[in-house]
């Protein structure tokens, strides 16, 4: 997972809150223990699903098996992190869609099915999986919020699936399309921290992203590229170590820029004049 994105850091903040030995939200300290417990034995019992479904954020990433009944108790919680499940059934994929925010990046495939189910999550992390279909694609293009850091490609069918994605986060993929580019740039919240470069065409697409980008596996880019790029709210480029002035001049508009140390005096040299 990629932690940059403004959004994910608060998830993040929350995960690190509820992980192995804490949780969040609970106030009782006999809750903590269980969590602990939990993750600790990688099961649960109804009753201890019990105890916990009516906490607000609860994270058992170490938990390994799960039952229906117990995922339909679960269902109440707000924010909820099954990191630690490789697989789902469809009858779990139907409970878990009442959940508003969740994370079950273990799995590594999902049926079509699932898909649509999991389709009403508002955000989802499925950083596990490797592939999507189409037709996944096209159900999972419904949450607001959608990490699949996992995928290292997708067609531009599924990039236009994706269009309407407020929070999208595809670092995983390592190229993309000059089409691509224009459907994803509808994201309030863009990650492709995975690409090494891009074309002058995508960073002018990619130039209408609302509010943040997340390039930092970009190790250079053209003056063009920095001119186009200049007119994002909030841009991530950690990856590049050397900028010319005119990228410089250009970047110094970005309100919110994160780069290199090495590239920052440079930065800072327009941002005094």
């Amino acid at each position: 997972m990629n932690y940059e994105r403004p959004k994910i850091v608060i998830a993040v903040i929350v995960m690190v809150c509820l992980s192995g030995v804490a949780g969040c939200g609970t106030g009782n300290s006999e809750e903590l223990q269980l969590i602990q417990q939990i993750n600790i034995s990688g099961t649960i019992t109804n009753s201890q699903a019990e105890r916990l479904s009516k906490v607000k954020f609860l994270e058992l990433e170490s938990l390994t098996t799960i039952t229906d009944e117990q995922v339909e108790i679960l269902s109440n919680v707000r924010e909820l992190w099954l990191s630690g499940l490789t697989s789902i059934t469809d009858a779990q994929a139907e409970s878990l869609s009442k959940v508003e925010i969740l994370s079950l990046e273990g799995l590594t495939s999902i049926s079509d099915s699932q898909a649509q189910r999991l389709s009403k999550v508002k955000t989802l992390w499925l950083n596990g999986l490797t592939s999507i279909t189409d037709e996944q694609a096209e159900s999972l293009g419904k949450a607001k919020g959608l990490y699949l850091d996992g995928l290292t490609s997708i067609t531009d069918a599924q990039a236009e699936s994706l269009t309407t994605v407020q929070f999208l986060g595809l670092d995983g993929l390592t190229s993309i399309t000059d089409k691509q580019a224009e459907s994803l740039n509808n994201s309030d919240e863009l990650s492709l921290s995975g690409l090494t470069s891009i074309t002058d065409e995508q960073a002018e697409s990619l130039s209408e992203v609302k509010g943040f980008l997340g390039l930092s596996g970009l190790t250079s880019i053209t003056d063009e590229q920095a001119e186009s790029l200049s007119k994002v709210d909030m841009l991530y480029l950690k990856g590049i170590s050397s900028i010319t002035d005119a990228q410089a001049e250009s970047l110094n508009k970005v309100r919110s820029l994160v780069i290199s140390q090495a590239c920052q005096p440079l930065i800072d040299k327009y941002k005094n004049q």
